[in-house]
């Protein structure tokens, strides 16, 4: 894998929380990576409003799997291009293909567990 493939995994992964006729000024995916596992919340925004996608739209297995190792890779890549040490990003994704990609370096609280 390289990084175009895991932006490339990580926007599909995001656009398939939502149906394709779903209108949307941006998607948005925060994933928070921790060291086994990680968690991701997708929004869609339009005209101002935050929507969820909706619960009947189930994403595969697969793609899910795809995501985690997508994460897990650009955790790891960063690591070793930078020194530095990712616990999250937020992908946002226009109608257009482009996206923006924002790195997190503090641990969330779902990542803190018991500490």
């Amino acid at each position: 894998m390289n990084t175009e493939q895991a932006y490339n995994i990580i926007a599909n992964v995001l656009y398939a929380h939502f149906y394709p006729e779903e209108q949307f000024d941006k998607l948005e995916m925060v994933l928070q990576i921790g060291d086994g596992a990680t968690a991701s919340n997708a929004w869609r925004y339009i005209g101002g409003d935050k929507l969820p996608p909706v619960l009947d739209r189930e994403v595969p297995l697969q793609a899910s799997l795809d995501l985690s190792k997508a994460a897990f890779f650009l955790r790891d890549n960063l690591q070793e291009t930078t020194g530095e040490q990712i616990w999250g990003l937020t992908f946002t994704l226009y109608p257009d293909s482009s996206f923006n990609i924002e790195y997190t370096y503090e641990k969330s609280d779902w990542l803190k567990g018991g500490e």
